[in-house]
């Protein structure tokens, strides 16, 4: 798998697989899960085994993010906790979270600069963090108000809220998705973490040797210059990319769970043999789309009633959700709004996507194995169509994207 990867090449390529942030947040997280495999099974008490990885998760952001911002981040979470608990009016309760949540949106695109000077990573995890945060306050807010979640110890909120496996990257999981009591983790929680830990470390190292820092960069010229089957190579690469280094996450983050006596959800479920795209948006990062599902197409009307209109309102809550993660990464000077053109097209092509795949999948007889292979392979197809404008650089212009995908979906026009 790796002969086409110079020997020369190598080393530099390690050397930035040590510098992610991958690396410092699986080598932290396997140090602290590995003194909370130990602590949790000598202590007795489910209570005290969760006060124990509350502290372990706030030393754990604290030792990412620095220690100033993780007491501010804690007392952030314990204002829209007490808001939502104590509050009354709804209306008023509902306004000041809305705030809260507000704040943690426009707090870190303004300051990303200031970030970026708090130490190495800081800014990539606060960005990274609080994609997290947001979606978990927001659902335990609406779970609360609904009455679907019960009232919870300030401890379980805040384990909830900032559990260190994967409080940086996910999964997402709501507070009620927690074990009550928590179990102490035995021998085979530590054979199953480290596992998965393993397999997550070595896609991402099969991941920095294959790609090369910065490889990504080139898909700006390709815009111009890139015929339609080239293009449709890059979308694989992406595609292949991406799984690699996003599941790494993920593996990491249940592995890290398990040794914690956790069973974190899934995030991943073999996205390559979806028949079609609303199939692969049930594989492919599971816990946000079932976030979106319970948050913004149920409450929508869901299949029930508009559901064209509730498609595309799930996937523009997604689109901006994206949009906000990069400009923490990169703030409003190197990503403005006319950049934001490739999630907006990536969102419009999902949208169509998922609301025609499923009537042009059930018109295919599906009773053989190579009419299965053949949806496979075209949903496999229109996910590395997506990923291209997914995956644009901010110079790109927007009709220059627009045409890279007409040359994509006529490649022999443009060879």
């Amino acid at each position: 798998m790796l002969e086409g990867v110079a020997a020369s090449a190598i080393a530099p390529r390690l050397r930035h697989l040590v510098h992610l942030p991958f690396t410092a947040w699986t080598g932290l997280g396997l140090l602290t899960a590995g003194l909370m495999w130990i602590a949790c099974r000598w202590t007795s008490s489910p209570s005290a085994r969760e006060r124990l990885l509350v502290a372990a998760s706030v030393a754990v952001l604290a030792a990412l993010v620095t220690l100033p911002l993780a007491i501010a981040w804690v007392l952030h979470a314990l204002a829209v906790f007490f808001v939502v608990e104590r509050c009354r009016p709804r209306w008023l309760a509902v306004m000041l979270v809305t705030c809260l949540l507000a704040a943690m949106v426009l707090l870190p695109v303004l300051y990303v600069g200031w970030l970026g000077e708090r130490g190495r990573l800081a800014r990539e995890f606060v960005a990274f963090g609080t994609n997290m945060a947001l979606l978990r306050l927001w659902g335990h807010a609406a779970d609360r108000w609904q009455g679907t979640s019960p009232v919870t110890p300030i401890r379980r909120f805040l384990l909830g809220t900032m559990f260190f496996p994967t409080f940086v990257n996910g999964p997402i999981e709501a507070t009620r998705q927690l074990p009550e009591p928590w179990p102490a983790p035995g021998l085979r929680e530590l054979h199953t973490g480290l596992r998965r830990i393993a397999l997550g470390v070595t896609k991402l190292t099969v991941t920095a040797l294959l790609f090369p820092a910065g490889w990504i960069d080139p898909l700006a010229h390709a815009a111009t210059d890139a015929s339609g089957l080239v293009l449709w190579g890059w979308g694989a690469r992406l595609y292949v990319w991406f799984y690699l280094s996003f599941s790494a996450w993920s593996d990491v983050a249940i592995g890290l769970g398990a040794l914690t006596g956790h069973v974190v959800v899934e995030n991943f479920d073999a996205p390559w043999r979806a028949l079609e795209p609303a199939d692969f948006w049930h594989r492919w990062h599971v816990s946000l789309g079932l976030w979106l599902r319970d948050r913004v197409y149920i409450p929508l009307g869901g299949n029930r009633r508009h559901r064209a209109v509730n498609v595309g309102a799930t996937f523009t809550v997604s689109v901006l959700w994206h949009v906000w993660g990069t400009l923490k990464l990169l703030g409003l000077g190197y990503f403005p709004a006319r950049a934001w053109g490739g999630f907006f097209v990536w969102g419009a092509l999902n949208t169509a996507g998922v609301l025609l795949g499923r009537p042009l999948a059930r018109a295919v007889p599906t009773d053989s194995a190579l009419a299965h292979a053949g949806l496979r392979l075209a949903t496999f197809l229109f996910a590395c169509l997506c990923w291209v404008p997914f995956f644009l650089p901010p110079s790109v212009p927007f009709d220059e994207a627009l045409g890279m995908l007409a040359r994509m979906l006529w490649p022999i026009h443009g060879s």
